[in-house]
């Protein structure tokens, strides 16, 4: 027999290779450790291929091809939905499987069931390794106390008022409209400038482009209040950019308060542990910025009524003080006159008293020569004449002698 009698053909050869694998595996299902490569999903149809891998660093020692068929497309889902993260390349898996294979696509894993515990585990594993790399390799910026991350950005102060912003976000992104529209709305009118620093915020770029761009905002040399890291949604996988060691960092030592609006309600990245503060979403990290205006204003407000307070109290005060003088015043002046108006009176009286017409009535009268008034009648000598002015007539005498009155 020649060499083209001895050939099988090749749906032979398949049917006997099902037969080997078959008898050896049988339907036996194994829990397998793997990473996901070249990930093609059919939703529409429900089912999606993938390659499974085994690295040492970066090196694979290990691949085989995989399929997820429509009876099993749901566990794409509750995996979804459990874990957070899209189903994509690049994640850790612990799934069972099935040996496959078929004479039309060959030799695959038929996936059965996707441990959802184990990928969300490998994720919080490899972030807590960052964690203590930080820490224990940056002690000058970053420290742990009590639980909490301590760094220099979160100790920093922010403005009491914020008035110029550098935001860090995708183009276009839900992320970035969100942002804008509540902070350029907002109902206090607070007019704030943002200059956008567009980049990648996911993907496997994503970490060193956020970097850059906050490498660029030192360069510039621009006096920002805050820089602001948003983006719109996405899986826990999208996330992974904001748990980098060398963007973390960064984060934790820069010179100008960080905001983060990045995660969902589960998220909580490195970045947000790192940096001034965390909020859920754009949206928030607008409101943050708003409150912390509104904050000073109000504070402001507080401040004015008081010093009008304290203002209509003292001019209050000093009012009822000048009433009170201007009263105690008016009384003095009433009694100053008063007094002196009696004693006045009682001047007038003395003066009436004294007027030589009502002295004349009373019988006395009056001596003069031609000196004038006679003031000291010892004086006189005999023969002086003198005239003597009474009530109603001047009488001509000539003294005859002058006689001293006995004391």
């Amino acid at each position: 027999m020649n060499l083209f009698e001895q050939h099988l053909r090749l749906s032979d050869l398949t049917l006997l290779i099902d037969r080997v694998l078959y008898n050896n595996f049988g339907s036996n299902t194994y829990w397998v450790k793997a990473e996901t490569s070249d990930v093609k999903n059919y939703p529409d149809r429900q089912y999606c291929f993938l390659t499974l891998v085994e690295k040492e660093g970066n090196q694979v020692i290990a691949k085989m091809d995989a399929v997820i068929w429509k009876q099993q497309y749901h566990i794409i889902r509750e995996f979804v939905e459990n874990t957070g993260v899209g189903f994509d390349k690049n994640i850790s898996l612990l799934l069972r499987v099935q040996l496959g294979f078929s004479a039309q696509y060959g030799l695959r894993l038929q996936i059965l069931e996707l441990n959802a515990g184990y990928t969300l585990g490998a994720i919080e594993l490899q972030k807590q390794e960052v964690l203590k790399q930080l820490v224990e390799q940056n002690p000058e910026t970053i420290s742990l106390i009590n639980g909490e991350y301590i760094t220099y950005n979160n100790q920093l102060l922010l403005p009491v008022v914020i008035q110029k912003i550098a935001l860090i976000t995708a183009p276009g992104s839900d992320g970035e409209r969100d942002f804008l529209h509540e902070l350029q709305h907002n109902i206090y009118g607070y007019q704030i400038e943002i200059d956008s620093y567009l980049t990648q915020i996911q993907g496997n770029t994503a970490a060193q482009s956020i970097l850059e761009k906050l490498n660029l905002i030192i360069t510039l040399g621009i006096k920002y209040d805050l820089v602001v890291i948003v983006r719109g949604g996405g899986s826990q996988l999208d996330f992974s950019a904001f748990d980098a060691y060398d963007l973390s960092l960064r984060v934790a030592s820069f010179p100008i308060p960080i905001i983060a609006g990045i995660g969902h309600e589960r998220n909580i990245s490195i970045v947000d542990l790192m940096c001034y503060a965390s909020l859920k979403t754009p949206t928030k990290a607008a409101a943050f910025i708003i409150d912390n205006n509104l904050a000073f204003e109000q504070q402001i407000n507080t401040l004015k009524n008081r010093l009008v307070s304290i203002t209509d109290s003292i001019i209050q005060s000093a009012k009822s003080k000048i009433e009170k003088s201007e009263l105690i015043l008016k009384n003095a002046v009433t009694l100053y006159f008063r007094d002196k108006n009696n004693l006045l009176n009682q001047k007038i009286i003395s003066i009436k008293l004294l007027d030589p017409t009502h002295i004349l009535s009373r019988g006395f009268a009056i001596l003069k020569n031609k000196e004038g008034v006679i003031m000291n009648s010892l004086n006189l000598e005999p023969g002086n004449v003198i005239t003597a002015i009474t009530k109603d007539a001047e009488l001509t005498l000539i003294t005859q002698e002058v006689i001293p009155l006995k004391k």
